[in-house]
């Protein structure tokens, strides 16, 4: 019968080997850019600030971009919603040229007209993951990148101003990436709109319990034509655990002012302001490992963007991550080979992630969990 000591030489060579061709792939650094609400009168959007926008897009040489809403200006007639929104598309055609991933919800103004034509735009490759609730595909979605889950909320459909918990719990309760990233139309916490996840404030804290215990440390959103970032301080003496929103209406929709009084429905917790500006501009979200860089890009001139805030935060590793890299990799098939005691045994020294299962010891059960999460 196989050792322990056995399993764990050849669990090391199989890491030898996978290493030689991933792990150097897997730790790479990759990042994405946020910016929703383009809405404008250029059959729909703002045409001027949306192609700038989408020029630098292409410059920041992401791997995908999210958009949390209001791309046009709307309508209740289909044909032209379908018009505007194709229009949106062609304005953005240089960053599916350069084969960066778009990624987009329904703001209340898409709402407006029938989801028909935002099912019509958006088909074929440029089509939104397929998983969500089955009357809400293609408009609440998720996809896994890398080290992230990302999830597309839908607040429109027949939930106005809430988000479907029951599928966003089911997504989040078999996620085991370390980063966690919402984007919807609506601020949870009301800014300027009075119609935001604020109107439901017992639905809105059931959302941001959520995405905070699954690991998620900021929601992008739009709705507002400013950006605001926000620190959403729960009172638990502990800032660093806090979760933020940040709210990038700031894709061309003609632009308003807030006087950073957040007076909606808190249920107990403060927005506290971090930085707010009323122009245009966009926000670079960099992964590195564990490490989350967060940059809003501001327009000063004409296609020219200042960095002008940045903050950072790092997420706690996920299980099967025993080096704390942010990837579950042959690095990690590494270490787990060096833990392996045998069932009931202690795992030795700094080996307690490798125990998967929480039986107290390192084992071939854990092995199995382990392969899997690879």
């Amino acid at each position: 019968m196989a050792t322990a000591r056995h399993v764990g030489m050849v669990l090391g060579m199989v890491a030898g080997i996978l290493a030689a061709s991933a792990s150097a792939l897997a730790g790479t650094p990759w990042r994405f850019i946020a910016v929703g609400d383009s809405r404008g009168p250029d059959n729909g959007i703002n045409a001027p600030i949306l192609t700038e926008i989408a020029g630098r897009i292409v410059a920041e040489q992401p791997e995908l971009v999210l958009f949390p809403g209001d791309l046009v200006e709307g309508s209740e007639d289909t044909g032209e919603l379908i018009g505007q929104l194709t229009n949106w598309r062609d304005t953005m055609q240089p960053v599916y040229t350069a084969g960066i991933a778009v990624y987009a919800v329904r703001g209340n103004h898409e709402d407006q007209g029938s989801v028909e034509a935002w099912n019509t735009v958006f088909a074929g490759p440029c089509a939104m993951p397929g998983d969500g609730p089955p009357d809400e595909i293609n408009v609440t979605y998720s996809l896994e990148h890398k080290n992230a889950l990302i999830a597309g909320l839908d607040e429109y459909s027949g939930h106005t101003h809430r988000v479907n918990q029951v599928w966003l719990d089911e997504r989040l309760a078999v996620n085991t990436r370390p980063h966690v990233f919402a984007f919807g139309h609506e601020p949870a916490f009301k800014a300027a709109h009075e119609d935001c996840l604020d109107s439901y404030p017992s639905d809105r804290d059931a959302f941001w319990a959520s995405i905070g215990q699954a690991g998620g440390r900021v929601y992008l959103c739009g709705h507002d034509h400013f950006y605001d970032h926000a620190r959403i301080d729960d009172q638990d003496g502990n800032p660093d655990n806090d979760l933020h929103q940040c709210i990038i209406g700031t894709a061309g929709a003609p632009l308003v002012v807030f006087d950073g009084i957040y007076d909606g429905s808190n249920s107990g917790m403060i927005p506290r302001q971090q930085y707010y500006a009323s122009t245009y501009g966009y926000v670079v979200v960099d992964i590195d490992g564990l490490n989350v860089t967060l940059t809003w890009m501001q327009r000063v001139d004409v296609d020219d963007y200042v960095a002008m805030e940045t903050w950072s935060y790092t997420a706690l590793p996920g299980p099967g991550d025993l080096n704390a890299d942010g990837y579950v990799d042959a690095a990690d098939l590494g270490v787990f080979g060096g833990c392996m005691a045998g069932p009931g045994n202690p795992p030795p020294g700094d080996c307690g992630g490798a125990d998967l299962n929480g039986s107290g010891g390192v084992d071939l059960l854990d092995a199995a969990m382990l392969q899997r999460l690879l």
